[in-house]
């Protein structure tokens, strides 16, 4: 049996590509977005206040360019 990853439910932009995540069975954590930032997906929100634009969207994060994460990375790396 596979589990299912809990949607998110909360996030907000932190200093240093950091997000602070709240998730449906309340987990809660700060996620760190600097490793990704190199991709060329990403490109368009390493401008801070394109990246402090981040969206709760489908149960994942989300900008308004269409940049997501995938939400079992997020759930199972906060800190």
């Amino acid at each position: 049996m596979n589990a299912i990853t809990p949607d998110l439910i909360s996030a907000k932009a932190l200093d240093g590509y950091k997000l602070d995540l709240v998730f449906a069975d309340g987990k809660r954590g700060i996620f760190d977005c600097e490793p990704y930032m190199q991709y060329e997906f990403m490109e368009d929100i390493r401008e801070p206040a394109k990246f402090a634009a981040v969206m709760v969207d489908h149960g994942t994060v989300a900008w308004p360019g269409g940049e997501d994460l995938c939400p079992d990375d997020l759930y199972a790396n906060v800190r």
